[in-house]
């Protein structure tokens, strides 16, 4: 006892000297047995990194290469050279451009709606006809593809290249006659196919399930109004209310919020109870991952559930108070959720997986709120949603005050800017080419202009690396903070947190553009007439330091 102690007396530097020289279990374990040791694991970048290296992999049981962190060399400078691409203000470097004919829409010169850039794929739908694309964005022509889908929903296929996966739900979009109680209806059919190849996906238990629903509801005509099914996995969702269509014109809901969860690679599909429809809208739904779900409420919260078991219903486990700003118009929303939930899984396809997919510590999302009080954004650490925050079986009620300072960042917004979001980054499109100031005023996007590409990341370890390692007077170095923000009750928004900014200093036209970031990326697409260009662009190389280690 004597002993231990004297180990726990020692100070925190050489505390962490020593822990670091374990195995990552090791680490892990000792942070378990005492609040000291936890405090500084905790607080060392250094532990952190190499507990990050270990969560997601990329461990190595060779012994020649092998460095302290028990990681090869050859992965390490790959981390990085990735860490360090967006690290200071840089021009464009084109790495590819392609051009895809597509049918010609009244939308157009806009963009489709529906359309994205996952693992150096990008997808999306016709407007005119149900045709799928797939365009590669490198130099494999043929992962491209352009599919008929026929007699179904454009907004209800959904596209997971990780896993080689298209998920097809056929809605039915006829209402029902109810005459008694228990009557089941059948929601939708869902369909598991080779994205690749349109043949059933091999991976799956079955070709299609059908998700059904059991009435309680009296005698009437009813219908179902679903969301497009979300990919997480090895896990599809999909929300729905039930809605009375007596009156054509004006359906109107008649129960709670549902949720499908489908097991694509089990075979099996259960129909779960989430919340009363006054909570939330069937696109204010984000999965963490597997076992956790997000959905934003009108009132001004983020309620996290999580799935108890294989088969257990949704469980309500703790409420996110928002800022009172964005309490105002929460009843007639409009939130846009930026973020790869999908990220998460088995990989049929590994070749397309970037060289550096985050863990969950290092991970944001991004809300996108478009409301009559006026626009904004707000970046939340999903680390607050891991199984830390899961510590009791009761409903937990946390204010605004106790988790946005620590764990989120409140910017001002205009609803013209576009936002990606992969990992701790988010690319944004903005009209100035430097680094604005917290609550600068706004202007929307020209759009006969030019916009700007930021990069702003929020992961903490590489923050106080930077901060640690590299000059704070150094131009090349942008650490900034959101600042302080009163809203329209004259209360603070304030945030602790800091976060990286940089710059593209290349312009890019506005007119039809989306902006589409991945690790060492970033993807812009333009809409002209019946054709979207195509232009991957990476930040002009820099000189990788040495080694942690060395």
């Amino acid at each position: 006892m004597t002993m231990a102690v004297g180990f726990l007396s020692l100070p925190t530097e050489l505390i962490c000297h020593i822990l670091i020289l374990l195995n990552p279990r090791d680490i892990s374990r000792c942070a378990r047995t005492c609040n000291i040791f936890w405090l500084a694991v905790r607080n060392s970048v250094h532990i952190q990194y190499k507990l990050e290296i270990y969560a997601q992999g990329l461990t190595s049981t060779g012994a020649a290469t092998m460095n302290s962190t028990g990681v090869s060399k050859k992965i390490l400078c790959s981390l990085k050279t990735l860490a360090s691409l967006w690290r200071s203000d840089f021009h464009a470097t084109t790495t590819f451009e392609s051009v895809v004919a597509i049918a010609a829409t009244e939308y157009i010169p806009f963009l489709p709606a529906i359309q994205d850039v996952k693992c150096g794929l990008w997808w999306s739908y016709s407007l005119d006809e149900d045709k799928f694309y797939i365009q590669d964005c490198g130099m494999n022509p043929t992962l491209s593809r352009t599919w008929f889908i026929d007699d179904v929903d454009r907004f209800l296929t959904t596209f997971d290249p990780l896993q080689d996966l298209m998920v097809v739900c056929s809605e039915h979009h006829h209402y029902v006659a109810v005459t008694d109680a228990e009557q089941d209806y059948r929601v939708c059919r869902v369909e598991f196919r080779l994205a690749s190849s349109q043949c059933p996906h091999p991976s799956a238990a079955c070709t299609s399930l059908e998700c059904k629903h059991t009435f309680d509801a009296l005698p009437g005509y009813y219908r179902a109004a679903l969301s497009p099914p979300v990919i997480c996995g090895d896990r599809v969702f999909i929300l729905y209310y039930i809605e009375n269509t007596a009156d054509d014109c004006h359906p109107q809901p008649a129960s709670g919020m549902f949720i499908q969860v489908i097991n694509w690679r089990g075979g099996y599909v259960n129909r779960h109870f989430l919340c009363q429809l006054h909570i939330c809208e069937i696109h204010l739904f984000y999965p963490v991952d597997e076992q956790k779900l997000v959905i934003i409420g009108p009132e001004g919260s983020i309620y996290l559930y999580t799935l108890q078991g294989l088969n257990g219903s949704p469980q309500c486990r703790i409420i996110y108070h928002l800022p009172k700003i964005l309490h105002l118009s929460l009843y007639d929303p409009e939130i846009i959720f930026h973020g790869h939930p999908s990220l998460h899984g088995k990989a049929a396809r590994p070749g397309l997986m970037p060289s550096y997919v985050p863990s969950l510590e290092s991970q944001i999302m991004v809300l996108e709120f478009l409301l009559k009080a006026g626009t904004s954004i707000l970046v939340i650490d999903i680390a607050i949603f891991s199984d830390m925050a899961l510590r009791s079986d009761m409903l937990v009620d946390i204010p605004w005050s106790d988790w946005g300072p620590q764990y989120a960042c409140y910017f001002p917004h205009h609803e013209s800017y576009h936002i990606s979001v992969f990992g701790s980054k988010m690319a944004y499109a903005l009209p100035q080419d430097h680094i604005r100031d917290p609550g600068q005023t706004l202007e929307g996007l020209s759009s006969e202009g030019y916009f700007y590409v930021h990069i702003w990341d929020f992961n903490k370890r590489v923050i106080a690396c930077s901060e640690s390692v590299n000059d704070p007077d150094s131009p090349s170095l942008r650490i900034c903070k959101s600042g302080q923000m009163i809203d329209s009750f004259g209360e603070d928004i304030f945030s602790s947190r800091a976060y990286i900014a940089t710059v593209c200093r290349t312009p890019f036209p506005t007119a039809g553009s989306r902006i589409f970031l991945e690790q060492g990326r970033l993807t812009v697409t333009w809409a002209r007439h019946d054709e979207i260009s195509f232009r991957v662009i990476s930040p002009t190389q820099t000189e990788v330091g040495p080694d942690l280690t060395e």
